[in-house]
C-alpha cells in the first residue's frame, strides 16, 4: 500500500469559515509520509521529529480537519481531536471513502511544559517530599493543579445550520437505528416509497437470485465512515453540556493552570451533521457509498438513469433495504441498506455499469417527475421565489437535455416553495409564534386577530389578521396626513385578499403603514381594517383617506355609526384614475375619460367649471352622473388641500407589484416578506436621506423640483401691493399663447391667510409662482412657506427607528391556546391560479400603443369580439 501524505500546519490559529468549515490561518507547513496502520504513538513521534520539538518540554494537540459533507460542490470540514489509535484509524477510513482527497491535513497546537515536572506522572509527584518547604503538606495546592480546566468554548455552527435547513438540532435528525440489512420490514407506511418514480415491483425472480444467495461479509460490517464516535472514557456530563462542536480558546493565566492539562480535559464530541453522499452524478456508483437516507439513494439512482438513458425496476423495498435492477436484463444491479451503527444508507452491492443499449431516447417520462425536478430547481427558487416557469424549464433542459411539461414544472415549483417556506397548513400554525417574535423584537408592533371556532378539539380557524410594524407606526407622524388604501388578491393554496394602507413621505415616496389578510373585500372587512388603523396606528384628526369607489369602502366611510372619516375627523377622497376608468367602461369613450381626468385635476375652480361645461356639451348623461358624486371627493379644486396634491392610489398599486411574488407564498412566508422588505427599505431610505442632509440640502427633491419649476415662471409675473398690513397682493401673469388658458390672468395673494387664488399653494403646501414673485418683490424669505412635512429632517424622522431582527425560529416562544388552522372553505380549487390580473385601460399610458384587434387592426376589441370575425378565414388571415 502506497504511503499517505500528511500535511502538518502549525504556529497558526484554527478559524471557522461558513462555506468550508474549519480552516487554519498560518503559513508554516511541513509534510510527512506514513503508512496506513501507524499507531498514535508513532504518528506523534513523527510529528515531533518533523517540527524539531523536544517532547519533554513541549506538548502537542493534534486536530484532524475531517471532511463531513459536500455542500454546493464545496467540501465542508469539522475539527476532530486525535487522541488514540482509534482516531488515527478513523482518519484513514475517511481518506479511503473520499478518493478526491489527496492527503490528510493536521493542525498542531504546541504548548510549552513546566521544566523539571513530569506531567504524565504528576499524581506521584503530589506525594513526593519537596525540599525547601520544611515538610509542609502541599496536597491541597497540587489538587488545584490536577483539577479539570474549564475552558470556555465558542459554538461552531454545523453545516446544516449554516445552510438554514432544518430548525432542529442535529441530534433530532438521525434516522432510527436498525439492525444492519436485516429481513424485510412490513411497516411500509413509516418510511414509504411514495417518492419512487416507478411502482415498486416486489417479486421473487430466478434471474436475481445472486442478490441474496451469496452472503456478503462486507454487508455485515459496521461502517464507521464519517462517524466520529466519542471514546467510551469521555465524560458523559461534559458531552451533555456541549451538544455542538467547540474549540477551547482561553489561555492559561499561569503555568500552574496547565499542569496535567491533557490528562484532565475531556473534549466533548462534535455534533455530527448528516453526511451527504460524495457520489458525483457523472461517475459510476461503487460499493460502500454513504447516503443520508433512502430518498437520497433513490434520487441518485434516478439521476444516474436519466443521464445514461437507462431504466430500472425496484426488486426490493422496505424500511431498511432497497434493491433495483436493469429492465433490459443486463447485469446492472444495485442494493443499499441502512446500517445499524450510524443509521445511514450504504450501497452494499453494485454490479455496473450497464452493458445494454436502448433503441430510443427517453423524454419526459416517469423518472423525470416533479420530485426530482424540485431538487434540481430548488436553488433557483431559494434565490427568487418569483422565478418564472420559463427559467426553470431552461435549467432542466440545460442539465438533462429534456423538455418537460408546464404542469410538472409548476408542480415542482410549488413543492420547492413548500419545502423552503413551509407547508401551507403548518404556516398558519406558526404564524402566531412569528408575530409574537416580531412584537418581542420590535416593541409597539400591532397584531390583531379574528378567529373562528375549529371543528377539531383545541383548534381555531383563521379568519383575519392585521399587522403594523412598530417602526412604521412611530415614523408615520412625520409623514403627510394622507393614507392610501387598496386590496390585492392572494394567489396561494388559500384564497383571500391582502389589504394595504400606505402613506407618503416628504419625497413623495411610498411609506408602507399597515397590512391585513382577510377573506374578501366587504363592508365588514374594510370597516375592521380601518378601525384597526384609527385605533392602533394613528389617532390624528383630519386625516385624508384616498381609495377607489369599492362598495365595501364606500359603505364603511359613510356609515353613520362610523364617523372616523366624516366631518372634521377625516376626509374620504376618491382616486381620479379609478373614477375615470369606471366611466370609460360604461361609455367606451376615451375622450370622455380624458376630460374627467382634466376636470378632477384642475387646481382652480374656474378651470374646473370650464372643463365640466365641455363634458356637458359632449355627453350630458355623463355630466349628470358626475354631478351625483360630491365634488369635493374627486376634484382637486374643491378638496380644500387635504389631499396634498395626491389624486390617485398609484403608490399602493406600485407596492402591490413589489409584493406580487410573495402573494403566492404560504401566509407566514408572505408576512416575513413584508417584514424583511420594509427593514431593508427603511435602512436604504435612512442612508440616502442622511447623505442629502450631509450635503447641505434642507428640503426633499420632490419639493425642490416643484418649487424650482414655479420659480422659473415667477420671473414673468407683475406684483402690485394692495395692503401691506394684511399682506394682500395682486399678481398678473404674462401672456402665454402656448398654454390652454393663454395666460395674462390675475391672482390674489393673502400672506397672512396662506392662500392664493390659483389654488396650488393650498393644494401642495409648496409656494406657487405667484407667491414666489410676491416674496421676491418684498424681499421676504419664501422658503418659510414650504410645509415642514417636506423637510429632510422630517423625512429622516420617518425612518429613524430601525427594524430589529427577529430571533431564530428555534427560540420562538410557544403560543398557549388552541392551534391555528386555515379555513378549509377558502381552499382554492384545483388547477394553477392566475397570477396576473386581466389588464384594463388603467394599465396603458397614453404614450403607449393600444392593443389592436388581430383581424381588423382596430382598437377597442380583440379577435374574439371582432365584428369581422365571421368574414375572416379560419387560418386567421386578416383582410387584404
Amino acid at each position: 500500500m502506497a504511503p499517505i501524505t500528511i500535511y502538518i500546519r502549525y504556529n497558526g490559529e484554527i478559524i471557522y469559515d461558513s462555506i468550508h468549515g474549519v480552516q487554519y490561518e498560518g503559513m508554516q507547513m511541513k509534510n510527512i509520509r506514513v503508512k496506513r496502520g501507524i499507531s498514535f504513538k508513532k504518528l506523534r513521534r513523527k510529528i515531533f521529529n518533523a517540527l524539531e520539538l523536544d517532547n519533554h518540554s513541549n506538548a502537542i494537540t493534534i486536530t484532524f480537519r475531517s471532511p463531513q459533507a459536500i455542500l454546493s460542490h464545496n467540501i465542508f470540514y469539522m475539527p476532530m481531536l486525535i487522541n488514540g489509535d482509534n482516531d488515527v484509524n478513523f482518519m484513514f477510513d475517511v481518506l479511503d471513502a473520499m478518493p478526491q482527497l489527496i492527503g490528510v491535513e493536521l493542525y498542531i497546537t504546541i504548548t510549552p511544559q513546566l521544566v523539571g515536572v513530569d506531567l504524565l506522572n504528576i499524581e506521584d509527584a503530589q506525594h513526593a517530599n519537596l525540599e525547601g518547604y520544611g515538610g509542609e503538606d502541599l496536597q491541597g495546592d497540587y489538587n488545584v493543579l490536577t483539577q479539570p480546566l474549564n475552558t470556555p468554548c465558542y459554538d461552531i455552527p454545523t453545516p446544516l445550520e449554516e445552510r438554514g435547513g432544518s430548525s432542529y438540532r442535529h441530534e433530532h435528525l438521525s434516522p432510527p437505528l436498525v439492525d444492519g440489512c436485516g429481513p424485510n420490514r412490513s411497516d411500509e407506511n413509516a418510511q414509504g416509497v411514495q417518492d419512487d418514480h416507478l411502482d415498486d415491483v416486489f417479486m421473487a425472480s430466478q434471474t436475481l437470485h445472486d442478490f441474496d444467495d451469496v452472503h456478503d461479509d462486507y454487508e455485515d460490517e459496521l461502517c464507521e465512515l464519517i462517524i466520529n464516535d466519542c471514546d467510551s472514557h469521555e465524560d458523559d456530563d461534559i458531552h451533555a453540556q456541549h451538544s455542538t462542536p467547540c474549540i477551547p480558546t482561553m489561555e492559561a493565566p499561569s503555568p500552574s493552570f496547565i499542569a496535567n492539562t491533557w490528562d484532565n480535559i475531556s473534549v466533548p464530541c462534535d455534533d455530527m451533521v448528516t453526511p451527504l453522499s460524495s457520489w458525483d452524478k457523472e461517475l459510476e456508483f461503487r460499493k460502500g457509498l454513504i447516503f443520508s437516507n433512502k430518498a437520497e439513494v433513490q434520487h441518485a439512482v434516478k439521476i444516474y438513469s436519466i443521464k445514461r438513458n437507462q431504466r430500472y425496476k425496484v426488486y426490493e423495498s422496505n424500511l431498511t433495504q432497497w434493491a433495483v435492477y436493469c429492465t433490459n436484463e443486463c447485469s446492472w444491479k444495485l442494493r443499499a441498506c441502512q446500517r445499524k451503527k450510524h443509521g445511514f444508507w450504504e450501497i452494499t452491492k453494485y454490479y455496473g455499469p450497464h452493458t445494454c443499449t436502448n433503441l430510443d431516447v427517453s423524454k419526459d417520462g416517469k423518472m423525470l417527475d416533479s420530485n426530482l425536478i424540485e431538487r434540481e430547481i430548488h436553488h433557483l427558487v431559494v434565490k427568487d421565489h418569483a422565478v418564472t416557469i420559463g427559467t426553470l424549464d431552461a435549467e432542466i433542459f440545460k442539465e438533462y437535455k429534456a423538455k418537460v411539461s408546464y404542469f410538472k414544472l409548476w408542480d415542482a415549483k410549488q413543492k420547492a416553495i413548500a419545502r423552503i417556506y413551509g407547508d401551507w397548513v403548518k404556516s398558519y400554525e406558526i404564524l402566531p409564534m412569528f408575530m409574537a417574535a416580531v412584537q418581542d423584537a420590535n416593541p409597539n408592533t400591532v397584531v390583531k386577530w379574528k378567529k373562528k371556532d375549529g371543528i377539531e378539539r383545541n383548534t381555531e380557524i383563521f379568519h383575519r389578521v392585521f399587522w403594523a410594524f412598530g417602526p412604521c407606526i412611530a415614523g408615520f407622524i412625520h409623514c403627510r396626513p394622507v393614507i392610501n388604501i387598496d386590496a390585492t388578491h392572494l394567489y396561494g393554496k388559500y384564497q383571500g385578499k391582502l389589504l394595504i394602507a400606505m402613506g407618503q413621505d416628504a419625497d413623495n415616496g411610498v411609506y408602507p403603514l399597515a397590512f391585513a389578510v382577510v377573506e374578501n373585500e366587504s363592508k365588514d372587512s374594510w370597516m375592521w381594517f380601518l378601525i384597526c388603523i384609527k385605533k392602533y396606528v394613528t389617532q390624528r384628526k383630519g386625516m385624508c383617506l384616498i381609495s377607489d369607489r369599492h362598495k365595501g369602502i364606500e359603505k364603511t366611510v359613510l356609515d353613520k355609526h362610523f364617523t372616523d372619516w366624516q366631518g372634521t375627523n377625516g376626509y374620504w377622497r376618491v382616486c381620479i384614475r379609478h373614477l375615470a376608468s369606471n366611466f370609460l367602461k360604461r361609455y367606451k369613450d376615451n375622450n370622455l375619460k380624458n376630460m374627467i381626468m382634466r376636470a378632477g385635476s384642475a387646481n382652480q375652480i374656474r378651470k374646473f367649471n370650464t372643463t365640466m361645461e365641455c363634458i356637458r356639451r359632449y355627453n350630458e348623461e355623463a355630466r349628470i352622473r358626475l354631478d351625483e358624486i360630491p365634488v369635493e371627493r374627486w376634484t382637486c379644486s374643491h378638496d380644500g388641500g387635504h389631499r396634498y396634491g395626491a389624486m390617485t392610489t398609484n403608490l399602493v398599486e406600485c407596492f402591490n407589484g413589489v409584493l406580487k411574488g410573495s402573494r403566492s407564498l404560504p401566509i407566514t412566508a408572505m408576512v416575513k416578506f413584508t417584514f424583511f422588505k420594509l427593514a431593508n427599505y427603511f435602512d436604504d431610505r435612512r442612508a440616502k436621506i442622511q447623505d442629502q442632509l450631509n450635503s447641505g440640502e434642507v428640503f426633499s427633491k420632490y419639493a425642490m423640483d416643484k418649487f424650482n419649476r414655479c420659480r422659473a415662471k415667477a420671473g414673468g409675473h407683475t406684483v402690485t401691493m394692495f395692503d401691506r398690513n394684511l399682506g394682500v397682493f395682486e399678481i398678473r401673469t404674462s401672456p402665454n399663447l402656448g398654454s390652454s388658458y393663454r395666460g395674462d390672468h390675475t391672482h390674489q395673494i393673502r400672506l397672512h391667510e396662506g392662500t392664493c387664488t390659483c389654488g396650488k399653494w393650498q393644494m401642495f403646501k409648496i409656494p406657487c409662482s405667484h407667491l414666489i414673485a410676491c416674496c421676491s418683490d418684498q424681499h421676504i424669505n419664501v422658503m418659510q412657506f414650504i410645509d415642514p412635512c417636506y423637510r429632510l429632517t422630517e423625512q429622516l424622522a420617518c425612518y429613524s427607528r430601525p427594524f430589529e431582527p427577529v430571533k431564530d425560529e428555534l427560540y420562538w416562544e410557544p403560543i398557549e391556546g388552541p392551534t391555528l388552522r386555515p379555513d378549509p372553505t377558502m381552499a382554492r380549487q384545483k388547477g394553477r391560479p392566475k397570477s396576473t390580473r386581466i389588464r384594463n385601460e388603467m394599465d396603458w399610458r397614453e404614450s403607449q400603443p393600444k392593443p389592436r384587434c388581430g383581424i381588423c387592426q382596430v382598437e377597442g376589441h380583440n379577435r374574439r369580439t371582432c365584428p369581422n370575425a365571421s368574414m375572416a378565414s379560419t387560418s386567421g388571415a386578416g383582410t387584404n
